[in-house]
């Protein structure tokens, strides 16, 4: 008789263990139009100097852990529902919680040999570059640390995921596969975690997401041989300051447009993405005076399989907060230091698939620059270092 160890994460908030559904699975009790699947991953990380994912600084922090079980039930071809539930903590940035990642119905309206078009209601996941719908599950991706300047985790929360509708399409032709995706809803993200990321620790009150919209147009040639990607969002937060604190009532208003190409051959592979944000931030009072940016940031990244089962992976990648400010002489005048401006981090890393559910991945940063760190794990900008490395180690499993 087989025996199934359950998880109990959060103090039994999360009481549906990842081993016990797969084991009601594996018994056939769960009907066939339902699917059940999840995945855990546990990530250690340290770093010379300054900290990421909690106190990684001279230290080995633990700090990074995701677990997520979703399920999909198909009561008709047309119809399809789908949820998933996801416990993750990420240092300071957050220290535990458990949120529902995406919820939504799926109605095909029309269905072709070669094409179909359909709309999605509910929390849906924001279509952005090559790795945001999917980047919670590590297998998805070839790295443990997506590229910073386009994936941020310290304002994760801001573009993964929106309450609302969607409207999709797909074309497939013999010149390539054509799909576009339209999305208009409020986003679901964390107020604490983009309260800190923008105002930093001192800001006590709150963002409000206003109904935001974002596009994708994609286009694959050799079924994913060749992947090309165009991404567009356009985001706006209202903040309501509490009484005592220095900033104002304010707003925050974002629109990042994102280039992305893949090249998948057999062996070797090649990405890179190019992202071109427009920032305007007002009225948020003395302490956060008015400005406007535009932030870039672009990488290139190459995988080569070494084995079936060992992958390594190289990664450059830029971010430069305000281009017309790129080496951060106008923030000084903040008093910070000009690094938090910018960040230039190569990166090698090895991927090892122990087996089809297990996976573990090693990787290092060599830094130029703060601009990504996020600040709840730093909260003295002035006491972080401009040039430092980060070592990091991930165990993943999924079913």
């Amino acid at each position: 008789m087989k025996k199934y160890a359950c998880l109990n994460i959060n103090n039994g908030i999360l009481l549906l263990g990842l081993f016990c559904v797969s084991g009601i699975a594996q018994a056939n009790i769960v009907p066939d139009e339902i699917e059940f699947h999840g995945f855990l991953t546990q990530g250690f990380f340290h770093s010379s100097d300054n900290n990421i994912f909690g106190q990684s600084d001279d230290g080995i922090t633990p700090g990074l852990t995701e677990i997520g079980l979703n399920g999909s039930y198909q009561p008709i071809d047309q119809l399809r529902f789908s949820a998933q539930g996801l416990y993750r903590r990420n240092g300071d940035v957050d220290r535990g919680s458990v949120s529902l990642d995406y919820g939504l119905a799926d109605l095909t309206l029309l269905n072709y040999e070669s094409s179909r078009v359909g709309i999605r209601a509910g929390r849906i996941k924001t279509p952005y570059g090559l790795y945001n719908e999917t980047r919670d599950v590590s297998f998805t991706h070839p790295t443990i640390l997506l590229p910073q300047g386009i994936y941020f985790d310290r304002s994760r929360s801001l573009l993964i995921s929106s309450d609302g509708g969607s409207l999709y399409a797909e074309q497939r032709t013999r010149y390539g596969d054509f799909s576009l995706k339209f999305n208009v809803g409020v986003p679901s993200g964390n107020s604490n975690e983009i309260r800190s990321s923008i105002l930093g620790s001192e800001a006590k009150g709150e963002f409000q997401a206003q109904p935001a919209f974002a596009a994708q147009l994609n286009y694959e040639i050799n079924g994913g041989e060749y992947v090309f990607a165009v991404s567009y969002v356009d985001l706006e937060l209202e903040y309501r300051s509490v009484a005592g604190e220095t900033f104002l009532n304010g707003n925050a208003h974002v629109q990042p447009l994102v280039f992305s190409a893949q090249y998948n051959g057999e062996k070797f592979s090649l990405t890179g993405e190019y992202d071109y944000r427009w920032n305007n931030f007002s009225d948020f009072g003395a302490a956060f005076p008015d400005f406007k940016s535009i932030t870039e940031s672009w990488y290139v990244q190459g995988g080569y399989q070494i084995l079936p089962q060992l992958q390594a992976n190289v990664r450059y990648d830029v971010l430069y907060n305000d281009m017309n400010d790129r080496g951060g002489r106008r923030i000084t005048e903040l008093g910070v230091p000009n690094h938090i401006a910018y960040a230039n981090d190569w990166m090698f890393g090895l991927r090892w698939d122990l087996a089809t559910s297990w996976m573990l991945r090693a990787e290092y940063h060599r830094v130029h620059g703060t601009a990504w760190l996020p600040q709840a794990d730093n909260p003295d900008r002035n006491s972080t270092v401009q040039d430092w490395d980060l070592y990091g180690l991930q165990l993943s499993f999924r079913f």
